[in-house]
């Protein structure tokens, strides 16, 4: 029996309610990440914590009936369930307002996490849940019980009023590979006085600031970037969609892309379907619907390529 299919994926950060002008759905970048990662078999364990509210309750049926376990979600008897309001542009893209001093602010270790660590095959966070002190202190005991192959994935993920520089810094110096936008690499760069201009040239500049194995950059439209510390720089086109809602489709591009990359899978292989995936997701209302592997593939088989962007066309593989 191969042990290493039994290691538990963790996810750790904020479960909250994302209020759509159409009504609330469940989300958060570390639940959506977890969802994903299930939903391709892996033993996942998401770590956070709500309310003792109707909100909290309803939380984790939903989680149950997305197939994860609530066994590491803690209860809080007096803050509140996280929730954000969110408005649409008419491209999809949301703008968030996201409520202060919530349950997931307040996440500590539980005894159950205590246990799962050390075999920890994968640690997904973000930079929302490390808004709070409590929160990052619980992280770092997770990062320093890992064992030493697991690989640490940072999603930069900048919301407004949710991070600082000495944060954004420390994550990096705690990750192994980072995703992150175009807009929140560029955030970097000016922040840290990177110099590269092109965005290859960015990419390969953090990881070699922060000594990461791996960067992968989502292009909205123009599709997704990834670069290693072998020297791979791969660029993938995007693909042609009607987009509903970007909400979820960066998690669902670094689910997919981690899941083919603990497989072993090329690079430009990894990219391909986490692009496709992130394109799947913005077609749908809610991060957390159900894609089989089934429908990735057909969608990457039928699905039309975005114009390719030219800056980028010599970093494009045929994967």
């Amino acid at each position: 029996m191969d042990t290493d299919l039994h290691r538990p994926i963790l996810s750790f950060g904020e479960v909250l309610w994302d209020l759509l002008p159409d009504g609330p759905a469940l989300g958060g970048a570390p639940l959506n990440f977890a969802a994903r990662m299930q939903a391709f078999g892996h033993p996942t364990q998401i770590i956070s914590r709500v309310g003792q509210d109707s909100l909290g309750q309803q939380a984790l049926l939903g989680i149950q009936k997305l197939g994860l376990s609530t066994s590491c979600i803690q209860e809080d008897a007096h803050q509140p369930t996280g929730t954000v309001e969110i408005q649409l542009d008419g491209f999809g893209n949301a703008d968030y307002h996201i409520l202060q001093s919530v349950a997931y602010d307040d996440i500590l270790l539980p005894n159950e996490t205590e246990l799962l660590v050390p075999r920890a095959k994968v640690l997904y966070f973000g930079s929302l849940v490390q808004r709070s002190l409590r929160a990052r202190q619980t992280l770092k005991q997770i990062v320093a019980s890992l064992p030493e192959d697991a690989m640490i994935v940072y999603d930069l993920n900048l919301r407004k009023d949710c991070y600082s520089r000495e944060t954004i810094h420390a994550s990096l110096e705690m990750a192994q590979w980072m995703k992150c936008n175009e807009e929140e690499s560029r955030w970097v760069a000016d922040t840290f006085e990177l110099k590269a201009n092109s965005l290859p040239d960015r990419a390969v500049e953090i990881l070699e600031r922060w000594h990461l194995e791996g960067v992968v950059m989502t292009l909205g439209s123009k599709g997704a970037l990834a670069v290693t510390c072998s020297g791979q720089i791969v660029y993938q086109p995007g693909f042609q969609v009607q987009a509903l809602e970007t909400i979820g489709a960066g998690d669902a591009t670094t689910a997919a892309f981690v899941h083919h990359w603990l497989a072993k899978d090329p690079l430009p292989f990894c990219l391909r379907r986490g692009c496709a995936l992130g394109s799947m997701v913005t077609t749908q209302h809610g991060a957390t619907q159900s894609i089989s592997m089934n429908e990735l593939n057909q969608w990457i088989r039928t699905a039309p390529l975005q114009v390719m962007d030219p800056t980028l066309e010599p970093w494009c593989k045929n994967p």
